[in-house]
């Protein structure tokens, strides 16, 4: 074979499908062998998930459906929400993979796909399943169909675009800013401005409009609860003005972390080639590729831009995550601004550094679970003890009533936990701290503390926090019926370290006759 020579797609594809299910089996195996419990965002989507609630005060719930989905198909395997972030990265990878074959050649297009494959929601962060994983995976889908709808006119790529932005908006609000980015792209690029005269932008409208209009129904219902959170995170979090500059910095800072192993990956054709002759360029005057390159630059440019003048003009110190779906067509975007060397030897070489980065991964994942562990004498989220704590319960509830328990509350977390492995599922009450009233239901919840006081359940709650044989105050403000389970409950964290066991106080709302 040549230096240059390309793979056959057939080639291509059976490298991309070994290489993503692979790493993907990975990191569905990881965390099913070594967690016992899930972390925070995991078990607020199971949470919310069994109820289908449509949306919360501050986030459409689509990943919730999505995990509550794979949770009925598989039977509540532990692995849901594991299966659940990998389905994600392998739309994404696939996405970018079917976008650099239309701009690169195959063995170019698979690494801009390979850039890819360490990305920290597809590896480490992918125990973490949430909003993220799924505005990463439609937010990758719609950048490819829209593309697909710019090169085609075809009007498949247009509805199918309709509907991933659709779905887009479901999984975070934040893909407005996309949407904003494909909007100016197409109003300003002159090549691509008469794509209005077709007929596929409207069915991208309309279609997106339709898939998020349960949505937009829901916002109505609520009063547009959406924006009161909006206006109550507006509010500066302090009054000196050098952080309009500083969170900005540190915003754009974190990213790197996201960029840093696409650029490792694709260091060996990009920078370390041995002589300049081997790189070859693609030629610019190609005007699809050079529509391409600037459309993924506007892709995450525009947003980007935006995040950083929210930051700068409210002085808000945005988490690091709200970047995360901005950069998966990084490796595609450098393999098409920069000459390439393609010699078997230096896609290789690629090949290795992705391994070596995966097993970097894999390593820091062991670290994170366990030896973090033993340094700090502090319990993981992995570590802590599910099916004891629901065990416990279902006899506790079990030994004094002979209907299922219908509800869990207190400390959400301890509550989640235990009404995942409590045989019947109960429904987990949210307590909220200001209100008054116990008919009060938040926006977006689906029991009230008038629920719990007449069907019944039980309250969790940490008792380390509180003191020993202390109760919190709002357990008998809330719930007047409420009986103190005489028993502490003592259960040791899933891990050898040095770590004092978790203390659960437990009191318990006998149902109430009709």
């Amino acid at each position: 074979m040549n230096a240059t020579q390309d793979f056959s797609s057939k080639r291509a594809a059976l490298y991309f499908w070994l290489i993503v299910l692979f790493f993907c089996g990975i990191w569905i195996l990881l965390p099913t062998s070594f967690h016992w419990s899930y972390r925070d965002d995991v078990m607020e989507l199971q949470i919310v998930g069994k109820e289908w609630a449509i949306a919360t005060q501050k986030l459409p719930m689509l990943p919730a459906w999505i995990l509550e989905t794979i949770n009925i198909l598989t039977n509540r395997t532990f692995a849901a929400p594991f299966l659940a972030a990998q389905l994600c990265a392998v739309l994404s990878l696939w996405s970018i993979w079917n976008l650099g074959r239309q701009v690169l050649s195959e063995k170019l297009a698979l690494l801009g796909v390979f850039s890819a494959v360490p990305y920290w929601f597809f590896t480490l962060h992918s125990t973490k399943f949430n909003h993220n994983n799924v505005l990463i995976t439609f937010w990758t889908l719609s950048i490819f169909f829209v593309f697909q709808a710019f090169q085609t006119r075809r009007i498949r790529y247009g509805i199918g675009a309709g509907i991933t932005i659709g779905l887009a908006l479901h999984a975070k609000y934040t893909a407005i800013f996309l949407i904003l980015a494909i909007l100016l792209f197409t109003i300003f690029h002159p090549k691509i401005r008469v794509f209005w005269k077709g007929i596929c932008p409207y069915l991208t409208a309309f279609f997106a409009f339709l898939v998020f209009l349960p949505n937009l129904i829901w916002l109505y219902q609520h009063d547009f609860a959406l924006l009161t959170y909006i206006q109550n995170r507006a509010v500066c979090n302090t009054s000196s003005r050098i952080f309009h500059l500083w969170y900005p910095l540190k915003f754009s800072a974190n990213q790197i972390q996201f960029l840093i192993f696409a650029v490792a990956v694709l260091s060996p054709v990009l920078f370390f080639s041995r002589s300049e002759k081997q790189k070859t360029k693609n030629n610019s005057d190609n005007e699809t590729k050079k529509m391409c390159g600037q459309f993924l630059c506007v892709c995450w440019g525009v947003p980007f831009v935006c995040h950083l003048l929210i930051a700068g003009v409210f002085r808000d110190n945005l988490h690091v995550e709200y970047g995360a779906a901005f950069w998966l067509f990084l490796g595609t975007w450098l393999l098409l601004r920069f000459p390439v060397d393609e010699t078997p030897q230096r896609f290789r070489l690629s090949i290795k550094f992705l391994v070596a980065i995966e097993i970097f991964l894999v390593a820091l994942f062991f670290y994170e679970s366990f030896v973090s562990s033993y340094r700090d004498h502090q319990p993981r989220k992995n570590q802590f003890p599910m099916r004891e704590l629901g065990t416990v319960c279902d006899k506790i509830w079990s030994s004094r009533f002979s209907t299922p328990c219908p509800y869990i509350t207190g400390d959400w977390y301890l509550a989640g936990n235990a009404a995942y492995a409590m045989k019947n599922r109960p429904s987990v009450h949210f307590y909220w701290q200001g209100i008054e009233s116990p008919d009060a239901k938040p926006t977006g919840t689906w029991s009230t503390d008038a629920d719990v006081n007449q069907r019944g359940g039980l309250i969790l709650w940490n008792a380390k926090n509180y003191g020993e044989n202390k109760i919190p105050d709002y357990v008998f403000t809330r719930f007047p019926f409420a009986k103190k389970f005489p028993e502490t409950l003592v259960l040791p964290y899933k891990t050898s370290a040095e770590i004092p066991p978790l203390n659960v106080g437990v009191a318990i709302v006998p149902p109430q006759s009709k």
